[in-house]
């Protein structure tokens, strides 16, 4: 996992997944429904960030496999 993923889920994720449990538990009504939404929208929520996380690395490898190309470009001329 890549720093900002970590940052991400403390500052964001964990507290938003608390804060609507929070909040659907304050409904005196039956709020299976409401857990059952948010735990999605949790879960899909996990899985975009693991998907972003791992394009990022992929995208900043390629990025430093294209820099040392050109330094060895720039170096024959």
């Amino acid at each position: 996992m890549v720093g900002p993923s970590i940052i991400f889920y403390i500052i964001f994720g964990i507290p938003y997944v608390f804060f609507m449990y929070w909040l659907i538990k304050q409904d005196k009504k039956k709020y299976a429904w409401g857990v059952a939404v948010i735990t999605v929208i949790a879960i899909v929520a996990l899985v975009v960030s693991q998907r972003a996380s791992k394009i990022a690395i992929q995208n900043y490898k390629q990025h430093q496999i294209d820099a040392r190309e050109q330094e060895k470009e720039n170096s024959k001329n």
